[in-house]
C-alpha cells in the first residue's frame, strides 16, 4: 500500500515572495515620498531665493526710474528757465536794435543838419512818411523840413499836399484839406528843422498812388520845393 505525501514548502515560498515584494513596494513608496519631500523643499528654497533676487532686482530698478524721473523733471525746469532767458534776452535784442536803428537814423537827421554836403543849402525837404493807424483807410502822415547853411533867420510859409491816384478809371487829385480836418496849408516857422504830422482818409473807390507835396516859402531866401513821394506805407 502506498502513501501520498504532500509538501507545503512550495506554498511557504509564495507568501515570503509576496510579503517581499510588498516590503519592496513599501519601501520604494516610501523612498519616492521622502525624495518628492527632498525635491520639494529644494524647490521651495530655489523659489524663495529666486523670488528674492527678483524682488531685489525690482526694487533697484524701482529706484533707477524715480532717479530718472527727478532728473527729468530737473533738466525740463531748466530747459524752460533756458527757454524763457533766451526769449527775453531776443526781445530785449531787439527792442535795443530797433533803438539803434532808430538812434543811427536821428543821427543822420542832425548830422545832414550840422554838417551838410557842399551841394546842400537853405530850405529842404528832408523825409516824408506813412503810416497806418490801424483803421481802413485812415493814415497818418510825417513831414520833416530842414533849414540848412541858412539857419541864421526863421524859415517861413505853407505845405501845400495832396494825394494824386485812380478814381473810376480816371486820374483824381485830392487836397489833404478833402482827406482831413486841415483848414488850410499846413503852416511852418522854423530855424533849424519842423516835423509836420497829421492824419488823413481816403474816400471809397479811390486808389492813392503818390503824394505830391510843395513847400512855399515866404522868404525870399528860400526857393519853392516841389516833391513827389510813392505811396507807401510804412510797416505794411
Amino acid at each position: 500500500m502506498s502513501h501520498l505525501i504532500v509538501k507545503a514548502r512550495p506554498q511557504r515560498q509564495a507568501r515570503l515572495i509576496r510579503m517581499g515584494v510588498a516590503v519592496l513596494v513599501l519601501l520604494l513608496a516610501w523612498g519616492l515620498f521622502e525624495f518628492g519631500r527632498y525635491r520639494s523643499g529644494f524647490d521651495i528654497l530655489a523659489a524663495q531665493e529666486l523670488q528674492t533676487t527678483y524682488e531685489e532686482q525690482m526694487s533697484g530698478m524701482l529706484n533707477e526710474i524715480s532717479r530718472l524721473r527727478e532728473q527729468k523733471a530737473i533738466l525740463e525746469r531748466s530747459t524752460r528757465i533756458e527757454q524763457e532767458a533766451y526769449k527775453q534776452l531776443e526781445t530785449t535784442v531787439n527792442g535795443l536794435q530797433d533803438e539803434i536803428l532808430e538812434l543811427k537814423g536821428e543821427l543822420a537827421f542832425y548830422r545832414g543838419i550840422v554838417s551838410p554836403s557842399d551841394d546842400a543849402k537853405g530850405l529842404d525837404l528832408q523825409s516824408f512818411e506813412l503810416s497806418g493807424r490801424g483803421v481802413e483807410r485812415v493814415f497818418s502822415y510825417k513831414l520833416v523840413l530842414t533849414q540848412i547853411l541858412n539857419n541864421s533867420t526863421f524859415a517861413t510859409g505853407t505845405v501845400a499836399l495832396a494825394v494824386e491816384g485812380m478814381e473810376n478809371g480816371e486820374t483824381r487829385e485830392y487836397p489833404l484839406q478833402q482827406l482831413s480836418n486841415q483848414k488850410g496849408e499846413m503852416r511852418f516857422q522854423f530855424r533849424y528843422f519842423q516835423i509836420l504830422e497829421g492824419e488823413l482818409s481816403l474816400p471809397e473807390g479811390f486808389t492813392p498812388h503818390r503824394v505830391n507835396i510843395t513847400v512855399k516859402p515866404r522868404t525870399k531866401s528860400h526857393k519853392q520845393l516841389s516833391q513827389s513821394f510813392d505811396w507807401t506805407v510804412q510797416g505794411s
